[in-house]
């Protein structure tokens, strides 16, 4: 999805980049949209995790915190600003090799060994201390909590490696405007939806087909 954001002077580790940008979950998955925090990324990438505080907005908006842990990250945060500075690395590090596994997923290419490895290394931390702890006739998967500026990371890495590891890999699919570049898990029916979102890249390729005179 093509994206805007006001651009400005680099803020605190803790606060907001972009004040007025709103996240787009058209992703349909937690891990996903997480991966769809850089507009064009097939063109001139919009960046839109620049700060700690950027990331803290995203799992707010998105429902993976409560404002009260969001405020409580962003406390953290201004507290540690090393600390928050290089969790906000392991995300946008995280977020990129994901993107490129949940990419090569979609064109049902091999990830390469290099992303695998960087995703693998979240999920040794993630489910590090986990057990099996019964749940009526089935069992459930606890791992421990553990609250830090890390917590966000943990609950995306979850997401991805129920993704990865159920049918729902077979649906992920990329947006078929090569600017925009973000991917989607198609729910559809038919299973031929193609673009992240309709009221964007699909109207904006629609009128361009029109201008060339291709339009169906």
């Amino acid at each position: 999805m093509v994206t805007s954001a006001t651009r400005g002077a680099r803020p605190r580790s803790a606060a907001r980049s972009q004040p007025d940008y709103r996240f787009d979950f058209c992703g349909g998955h937690v891990a996903i949209d997480f991966t769809n925090t850089i507009g064009d990324r097939g063109l001139e990438p919009e960046e839109h995790f620049n700060t700690f505080g950027d990331i803290v907005a995203w799992a707010e908006a998105r429902g993976l915190v409560t404002r009260s842990a969001a405020a409580a990250l962003r406390k953290q945060a201004e507290s540690e600003p090393d600390a928050a500075s290089r969790a906000h690395r392991r995300a946008v590090e995280l977020r990129e090799a994901l993107y490129r596994v949940l990419d090569a997923a979609a064109g049902k290419r091999r990830p390469l060994p290099a992303d695998l490895a960087v995703l693998n290394g979240h999920v040794a931390a993630t489910f590090e201390g986990a057990s099996l702890s019964p749940s009526g006739p089935r069992f459930t998967l606890d791992t421990p909590h553990r609250a830090g500026l890390d917590d966000v990371l943990r609950t995306v890495v979850r997401a991805a490696v129920d993704l990865l590891t159920s049918d729902g890999i077979e649906h992920i699919g990329r947006c078929a405007d090569d600017s925009c570049a973000w991917l989607f898990l198609d729910t559809t029916r038919s299973r031929t939806r193609r673009w992240c979102d309709m009221k964007s890249c699909g109207n904006r390729n629609k009128v361009r087909r029109f201008r060339l005179g291709t339009e169906d």
